[in-house]
C-alpha cells in the first residue's frame, strides 16, 4: 500500500477541517433560523393569548395594589428581583414567614456600582426562618438577575420596578398583575429552574413571555421590525446599536415616539432623533420599560434597551394584547409625553 507523504496528510486535514466548518456553519444557520422562526411566532398577534387583569403605575396607584396583594398571601411567594430595600414589604414578609408562608427569593448580590450588599441584608433579616430561602444568580451564569417578578399564591406580578421606596413613590414604573394559570406555571417553572441551576428552554417559555437572555433580543427586534404604523417606547435609555438602527430605519414611514429619563446619558439620543421623536421625562425618574407597537402589542418588562440587558442578564417581560389595557397605557403615554421636554 502506498504511504501518504506529509503533503498529502496536510491536504487531507485541510479538507476535513473545511468540511467540519461547512457542516457546523449549516448547523449554526439552522439554529439561527429556528430561533428567528420561534421569535416570529411569538410576536405573531394570532399566536398570543389575551392575558389580562390590571395595569398599575407608580407613583400613582401601584403601592396599595401591590402591598395588598403581598399581604393576602396564604401559601407561597417566589420573588425574583434586582434590588429589595423597601422596609414595609420586608416587615410584611417577616410577618408572613411567621404565619408559615413559604418564601423563596432570587436576587442580585453584586449590583452595578454597588455600595452596599443588600443581598446580605435580606439574608440576615430573614435568617432564622426555615421557610425562607434566598439565592443569587451565581448558578444562572447571567451578568445580573435584573428581572422583577413576584409569584403570589396563584397570581403573578411582572413589573419594571425594583422593590425600593423610590420605585413606588418617586419613579415612573408600570406593573402588571394577572392570575392567568398558563403564564403562572411558565413563570414558576422558569423561577425553579433558575433556582436549581437548570437550563431554561424555549419550550419552558409561554408565548406571551419574553425572557432574556433566551428569546429576548429576537422577540424585541422582530416586534419592532414588524411594526406597520407606530412604535411608542417609554424606557430609561436606549443604547443598543441594533435597536437604534432599527428605529432609525423606521423614521419617515412609522409614527415613532420615544420617552426616556432626564439624564445626561440621553442627550446623545435626543441628538440622534429630533425632538418630534424623542423627549426626556422629568416629572418623575423614568425607570419604566415599555414598548407599544401598532397599538396592538404592548411589552412590559424589566429589560432596558442595552446589549447587556438583552444578551447577558436575566430579564422577564410579558406581551399584552388586551385592548382595554393598551388603550389605558396609550393614554398614560400621551400624558407623560406632553409633560416631557425636548
Amino acid at each position: 500500500m502506498r504511504k501518504l507523504n506529509s503533503h498529502s496528510i496536510i491536504l487531507i486535514l485541510i479538507i476535513i477541517v473545511f468540511l467540519i466548518a461547512i457542516f457546523t456553519k449549516d448547523i449554526r444557520i439552522e439554529i439561527a433560523i429556528n430561533t428567528n422562526q420561534t421569535a416570529n411566532q411569538i410576536v405573531n398577534l394570532e399566536k398570543l393569548e389575551n392575558i389580562t387583569w390590571n395595569l398599575y403605575m407608580s407613583p400613582d396607584n401601584s403601592w396599595w395594589a401591590f402591598y395588598d396583594s403581598i399581604s393576602n398571601i396564604k401559601h407561597s411567594l417566589k420573588l425574583q428581583t434586582y434590588e429589595f430595600t423597601e422596609k414595609n414589604i420586608k416587615a410584611k414578609l417577616k410577618e408572613l414567614l411567621g404565619q408559615g408562608v413559604d418564601i423563596k427569593i432570587i436576587m442580585e448580590n453584586y449590583k452595578y456600582q454597588q455600595f452596599k450588599n443588600t443581598w446580605k441584608d435580606i439574608e440576615n433579616y430573614f435568617t432564622w426562618y426555615e421557610n425562607f430561602e434566598i439565592k443569587s444568580d451565581k448558578q444562572m451564569k447571567t451578568e445580573y438577575v435584573h428581572s422583577k417578578i413576584n409569584l403570589v399564591d396563584s397570581g403573578f406580578w411582572i413589573q419594571t420596578a425594583n422593590l425600593t421606596n423610590s420605585s413606588f413613590q418617586k419613579n415612573r414604573e408600570h406593573f402588571f398583575y394577572s392570575e392567568n394559570q398558563a403564564v403562572w406555571h411558565s413563570l414558576n417553572n422558569i423561577f425553579d429552574k433558575d433556582r436549581e441551576w437548570e437550563k431554561i428552554l424555549l419550550s419552558d417559555i409561554h408565548p406571551n413571555l419574553v425572557v432574556c437572555n433566551i428569546n429576548c433580543r429576537n422577540v424585541i427586534e422582530t416586534l419592532l421590525e414588524s411594526a406597520k404604523e407606530s412604535i411608542l417606547i417609554q424606557t430609561q435609555y436606549i443604547v443598543d446599536e441594533r435597536i437604534l438602527n432599527i428605529l432609525k430605519k423606521e423614521i419617515g414611514t412609522k409614527n415613532i415616539r420615544l420617552i426616556v429619563s432626564d439624564t445626561d446619558m440621553n442627550d446623545k439620543l435626543l441628538n440622534y432623533f429630533w425632538p418630534a421623536i424623542s423627549r426626556k421625562f422629568d416629572k418623575y425618574y423614568n425607570h419604566t420599560k415599555m414598548i407599544l407597537v401598532d397599538e396592538k402589542i404592548l411589552l412590559l418588562g424589566s429589560m432596558n434597551l442595552s446589549d447587556n440587558s438583552l444578551d447577558n442578564n436575566r430579564e422577564i417581560g410579558i406581551l399584552i394584547i388586551d385592548q382595554e389595557l393598551i388603550k389605558k397605557y396609550k393614554e398614560l403615554f400621551e400624558i407623560d409625553r406632553e409633560k416631557s421636554k425636548y
